[in-house]
């Protein structure tokens, strides 16, 4: 496949030869992208050239020049060193190990930061093989995804599920998870402004006046902040949201039709796993099972609520999904279709997890919850060590022979070692979700790392909502 582009001249960069020995340029200055398998599952990576050899420096167009240099700058510099596989794979892990510190933090928060273990069971449906794909990738949607759940945990335990006092680590986690939140893309401010939105609005008075008396919430609010401004100059000093152009010519009634019953069911597919150049459709039933786990808690939540429940349940959805949609439908004409589902995710994480909290706090019994957690745990944790085979398969032999363990092209360090390190993944992550779903969560554990405040300072909540 190959694919041409005029590119600007503040994507032209510098880089070692042996990173990318498909893109070159033609004599009348466009840039052509000639990688023989993207877009066609049936064809092997052996096709391509693999990174590694010549490491002179030469010019190239990047898609991704003019993006927020700090996630690069963090993952990036293995490649600084070894410009070839060595330096990929540790730029990925990188990016895993940050994801992983979020997803653990999060998890921590809902099982013992809250008065209900019930979050437990939102971040096992919220955490999709999509956002597990990405954990293995050089790219900032997947640590920005994990900074959407840990945002949601931590702001949900420190608002809503904490009577008095105020948790510091829960407070720095909200903080940490805001300040990368808002980093990477520039749509990270957007999502920020929908969270804190449906998580503060409405809340008991009494409990944000303590939140805003606390040493601790104002510090870290001053660093949200600073990291928002900065993300915001960032955006428009380099033009980061700028989208390409083109001049597509549908009609209203196409362009509705299409997306309807093309565009945006694949999209909500892309959500739970489309992996590669969102080509490669996992095995349907897949999407069934997740997409079932998803519906128990959302229904749940949405039956069992009051009336404030259902109004965060409703507007997160709307807030999740409106915005980029309706950019979409505005801009198709322009610029084509430009969203993926793993876009809405950072959004869309807290679906499920405010859905699971609802239930328990409007009747579903700790017992029962904590069932609810380890089947959803037994019968999703499988399915990613299932994507991951399939994703390998596609990449080795295409998709014509279903065999993770054979192909022309192989990883690079064989086929067994990501098969099993996914396998034992998947264990660990059981063993740690049945462990969360037993833990008794201690008022006590939380008001031991609370500021020292009056008590007559941190009255009960008038209205208890979620």
């Amino acid at each position: 496949m190959q694919g041409e582009v005029i590119a600007p001249d503040s994507r032209i960069q510098t880089v070692p030869s042996s990173l990318d020995k498909n893109n070159v340029q033609r004599p009348n200055g466009s840039w052509q992208h000639q990688v023989c398998f993207p877009m066609q599952v049936n064809v092997p990576a052996d096709c391509a050239e693999g990174p590694g050899g010549d490491q002179t420096l030469v010019g190239r167009y990047v898609t991704e020049a003019r993006f927020n240099p700090v996630y690069y700058a963090f993952t990036g510099w293995p490649l600084k060193f070894w410009p070839e596989w060595k330096g990929i794979i540790l730029a990925r892990l990188l990016t895993s190990a940050a994801m992983a510190a979020l997803l653990a933090c999060a998890v921590v928060a809902g099982s013992r930061w809250t008065r209900h273990r019930s979050l437990v069971a939102g971040i096992v449906v919220a955490v999709t093989p999509m956002t597990a794909h990405l954990a293995g990738s050089i790219n900032p949607n997947g640590v920005e995804i994990a900074a959407g759940v840990a945002l949601f945990a931590a702001l949900i335990a420190v608002v809503h599920e904490q009577r008095e006092g105020v948790n510091r680590a829960a407070v720095a986690l909200a903080g940490v998870s805001a300040s990368i939140l808002v980093t990477p893309r520039f749509s990270g401010v957007m999502w920020l402004m929908i969270i804190l939105g449906v998580i503060l609005v409405p809340s008991s008075w009494a409990r944000l006046k303590v939140l805003m008396r606390s040493r601790t919430v104002q510090v870290w609010s001053a660093v949200v902040i600073l990291a928002t401004i900065a993300s915001v100059a960032w955006t428009m000093a380099m033009g980061t949201a700028a989208l390409g152009s083109g001049n597509n010519g549908w009609t209203t009634n196409q362009l509705l039709r299409f997306a309807l019953i093309d565009m945006w069911p694949n999209v909500t597919n892309q959500m739970i796993g489309v992996m590669g150049w969102a080509e490669t459709l996992m095995p349907r039933l897949i999407y069934v099972v997740w997409f079932m786990a998803a519906g128990l808690l959302l229904l749940g939540g949405l039956a069992l609520g009051n009336l404030v429940d259902r109004w965060r349940l409703v507007a997160l959805f709307f807030g999740t999904f409106t915005p980029l949609l309706g950019m979409e439908l505005l801009l198709v004409n322009d610029v084509g279709w430009f969203n993926q589902g793993r876009y809405f995710l950072p959004g869309a994480v807290g679906l499920p997890m405010l859905a699971a909290l609802i239930m328990a706090r409007r009747g579903i019994a700790a017992e029962q919850m904590r069932s609810i957690t380890r089947l959803l745990a037994f019968l999703l944790l499988p399915i990613h060590v299932v994507c991951l085979a399939y994703t390998m398969t596609r990449w080795q032999s295409g998709l014509a022979i279903l065999n993770p363990f054979k192909g022309s092209w192989t990883p690079p360090y064989g086929t067994v070692v990501p098969l099993a390190l996914g396998l034992v993944g998947a264990v660990v992550l059981f063993i740690a979700y049945w462990q969360a779903s037993s833990i008794t969560p201690v008022p006590a554990a939380v008001t031991e790392q609370a500021d020292e405040e009056p008590a007559a300072a941190a009255p009960k909540p008038e209205t208890v909502s979620v």
